[in-house]
């Protein structure tokens, strides 16, 4: 199983095909590989295609750690680094486009483009992730850290956050319920803070990031609640020379998704 050791956390990751580096960042709080299964072995043909698993997702590992962006970017400059890659496309959706903007404007010299997708934002998206982070603190406080290991509702979106290696890996789940409730309440309450206090115009984005954002961009739309149209629009508008790609999230539609990034990605020669 290939994992890296990145910033204190195992990180799992998979890789196909040889060339420009892409490296694609799935959403929500755990984005797993898995998400772009569908589009990878096309991508590799011309490309190296990485997927990996988030700290707290698939089955990376990590310690109970405090997410932020400087954290989420560390981490995919981190990986690029453990695999060799100088520069690279960065791809995501939701939590993962806005990681790859975050990328790009802290980390210029390593991003060759970017591909944010189904961009999320507004009080819909930030009340979901912080409920999922706060249920869980408050599950803490309630029931133990045994109760928030046993797992949350898969068909609740507002479902208490866990990190997923703790249903498969019996020594990380009880290191997990090891944890002090005080340290783990206190871990979630500073992530919502992290990851939403701020004059967030995107998830994660300001105004000021997006206009210096230099590196080619490619902004597809969302198409629901949690990622509206116009925090798509907002990132078009934003970023300058941003270019726009209307097409739905790979998993509904893989073929128009793969012919819109592989043009754009020939029109910047990445």
């Amino acid at each position: 199983m290939p994992t890296a050791q990145v910033n204190g956390a195992e990180i799992y990751y998979e890789e196909a095909g040889s060339g420009p580096a892409i490296v694609l960042t799935a959403g929500g709080l755990k984005g797993v590989h898995g998400y772009f299964s569908g589009i990878v072995g096309d991508l590799a043909k011309n490309h190296r295609v990485v997927t990996y698993d988030r700290r707290f997702g698939g089955l990376s590992k990590s310690p109970m750690v405090v997410q932020s962006w400087d954290l989420c970017c560390l981490d995919v400059i981190g990986l690029m680094d453990a695999l060799g890659i100088e520069k690279a496309t960065l791809g995501g959706n939701s939590f993962g486009a806005a990681i790859s903007l975050n990328c790009a404007y802290r980390y210029p010299d390593r991003v060759s483009a970017i591909l944010p997708g189904t961009v999320a934002g507004g009080v819909a998206c930030d009340v979901m992730l912080g409920a999922q982070l706060l249920s869980a603190a408050d599950l803490a406080l309630s029931k133990g850290m045994q109760a928030v290991a046993e797992g949350p509702d898969p068909t609740n979106r507002y479902a208490h956050f866990i990190p997923d290696a703790i249903q498969t890996d019996a020594e990380f789940r009880k290191a997990f319920e090891s944890i002090t409730v005080e340290d783990f309440v206190q871990a979630m309450r500073d992530t919502v803070d992290s990851l939403f206090d701020g004059n967030y115009v995107t998830l994660g984005t300001t105004e000021e990031l997006l206009r210096g954002v230099r590196t080619p961009a490619l902004v597809m739309p969302g198409n629901d609640d949690i990622h509206p149209r116009a925090k798509a629009e907002t990132v078009h508008r934003l970023v300058p020379g941003c270019q726009w790609g209307e097409v739905r999230r790979p998993t509904e539609e893989p073929e128009k998704y793969i012919e819109k990034v592989l043009k754009f990605l020939g029109d910047v020669g990445a």
